[in-house]
């Protein structure tokens, strides 16, 4: 019983707290708004294109560089972006140095038909090496093979599984 009327009488005083504070004399009727604020607007940078000079050795000793194809290409589109095709270079002494094959793996996410993740994923390994080969490196050590969706969930727009990996065999 003695909760129950402390309780009731906390709720009185807040609610005559709020009604005071909702009220208004003839003397406060003009409203001032808050001076406005300077404040300084953040610059931001695109993210920077990931290193594709960094490999991680795969169970099989092979060693794989791995990017997402949306630092390279615009979406849906084979055509590398401004930057792209000097990052891709960067990956060459590393081909150069190696004395087996190397594959070109495009791969896109689930969204689209097969046939259209196929050949995009086609396309953007050949772009790829078509990069390779204009810095130097000999055609006959690059294989491109496009992967489609493979592996990604139909009608996902998963953006992990946009990528391009180039695979020192």
């Amino acid at each position: 019983m003695v909760r129950t009327r402390a309780g009731a009488v906390l709720a009185a005083c807040a609610l005559a707290v709020v009604a005071a504070g909702c009220t208004s004399t003839s003397s406060d009727t003009k409203f001032t708004p808050a001076a406005p604020g300077s404040r300084t607007l953040p610059s931001v940078a695109p993210f920077a294109l990931p290193d594709l000079n960094s490999f991680i050795r795969l169970p099989d000793g092979s060693l794989m560089s791995s990017v997402n194809s949306d630092y390279l290409f615009d979406v849906g589109s084979d055509k590398l972006v401004p930057d792209a095709a000097a990052e891709i270079e960067k990956i060459v002494p590393a081909i150069q140095t190696h004395d087996g094959p190397v594959q070109i793996l495009g791969f896109t996410d689930g969204v689209g038909t097969d046939s259209y993740n196929q050949d995009l994923s086609q396309r953007r390994a050949d772009a790829v090496k078509a990069i390779l080969v204009g810095a130097g490196v000999k055609a006959s050590l690059l294989q491109a093979i496009g992967k489609g969706s493979d592996g990604a969930p139909a009608g996902v727009p998963d953006s992990t599984r946009r990528k391009v990996e180039i695979v020192l065999k």
